[in-house]
């Protein structure tokens, strides 16, 4: 019986980055190649989002003057914007995305080498990334086997016609079999191309935001290192006749310049992630945010299955992100704590003065914040969702 081969954390990450671009690859985007080509798959995913926005805007106004017929018909807008965001980021940020992906496995390959120690930090974040991966993974696919099964489920049960989509094709009455059958194979089309988008956009943005996690274990390491070179001196000083001259400066000055170079470089990633997700990230959570609203004010006024559902996705997806705010939040306090911890008491005058500017730069991080002034935390979801409640409440009092 042979062994299992052990996989090195760069092989673990190339593995992983080529499974992600399958997901956006299957909506026509594919996200490490050379260069944006449309096929027929982007076809799909952009015929699905015109059919969607069409069939919408007309169920929204084809009303029969019941404004909560156009409410319902609302209810997925939110996803819409949400979708097309991940879309339009793919499509016009495709280059940023793979130098970004590439640059990540060029660190892989160079540090996983360096020592035992940082084979296992290496080969931890990816195994925090692949469980991140799963939670996602696990709460799409309930949510939207929810909404796929439940129309056939009522119709077996009480003979309900309710819709996967809460739009109606004009032409097709939901009266008949063939056009309800005809509705329904076009929505599930629609919501399993949303399906994949949500999760292929999220793994895209999960994969560069992770990174601050290993960036930021690699960081302390480096704190150690230098630490403990500056602990040897200190036991040297204690052997040596004063005024001597203790040895090891040299290797000292340069691993102090090595944890500087890495704090920029770190410093230089976390703006670049910044730049490239921010809109996508401040889309995705205030456009949910928005359908938790509108799926609140249905349930309101009556309770509605689908609203239900779309309910628990919208505040999914809008809290996803805020979760990963809050512990990308923590990494950069562990930045700056590890940079604090260096012994100050034996460096130089001259050492001194370079990592007092490197303490500065991690006391303001380069934190993502939604529309450049809500910070991406989890009391920032809890902030939304509170807003969210007065909004619904001053609607349903003011409703006609």
């Amino acid at each position: 019986m042979s062994s299992p081969v052990a996989v090195n954390p760069a092989k673990r990450f190339r593995q992983l980055t080529k499974n992600i671009n399958i997901w956006t690859n299957l909506l026509g985007v594919d996200v490490l190649a050379p260069k944006v080509k449309f096929n027929y798959r982007t076809w799909t995913t952009t015929f699905a989002i015109v059919n969607y926005t069409g069939f919408t805007i007309f169920s929204m106004v084809d009303n029969g003057g019941d404004w909560r017929v156009s409410l319902k018909a609302s209810l997925m807008m939110g996803g819409l914007f949400h979708g097309l965001g991940k879309f339009l980021t793919c499509l016009l940020k495709q280059r940023t995305m793979k130098r970004l992906t590439f640059f990540a496995c060029n660190i892989y390959e160079e540090y996983e080498g360096k020592s035992e120690v940082h084979y296992r930090t290496l080969d931890m974040n990816i195994d925090r990334l692949l469980g991140l991966m799963r939670g996602i993974r696990n709460g799409y696919m309930a949510t939207f086997l929810l909404m796929t099964i439940l129309p056939m489920a009522m119709l077996l049960y009480d003979g309900t016609r309710v819709t996967v989509m809460q739009y109606q094709i004009p032409g097709l009455p939901l009266e008949n079999n063939v056009c309800y059958s005809i509705t329904y194979l076009i929505q599930l089309v629609t919501i399993g191309v949303a399906g994949c988008g949500f999760y292929a956009g999220d793994l895209f943005v999960l994969l560069g935001l992770s990174q601050i996690f290993a960036f930021a274990d690699i960081l302390q390491l480096k704190v150690d290192d230098l630490n403990a070179a500056l602990d040897r001196k200190s036991e040297a000083r204690a052997l040596v006749s004063l005024g001597a001259t203790i040895t090891g400066e040299e290797r000292r000055q340069e691993l102090l310049l090595d944890l500087i170079k890495w704090h920029q470089l770190f410093t230089n990633y976390c703006h670049t992630v910044n730049e490239l997700y921010h809109d996508l990230i401040a889309t995705q959570v205030l456009s949910m945010a928005v359908a938790v609203m509108l799926s609140f004010c249905i349930i309101l006024t009556s309770f509605h299955m689908p609203s239900a559902i779309y309910f628990l996705v919208s505040a999914y997806s809008m809290s996803v992100y805020c979760v990963l705010g809050t512990k990308i939040e923590f990494a950069y306090d562990q930045v700056y704590e590890s940079i604090c911890s260096v012994s100050w008491q034996e460096l130089s005058c001259d050492q001194r003065k370079l990592v007092g500017p490197m303490m500065r730069e991690a006391q303001n991080p380069q934190s993502i914040k939604l529309l450049g002034i809500l910070p991406l935390s989890v009391r920032t979801a809890l902030q939304i969702i509170k807003l969210i409640y007065s909004l619904s409440m001053m609607m349903m009092q003011n409703r006609t």
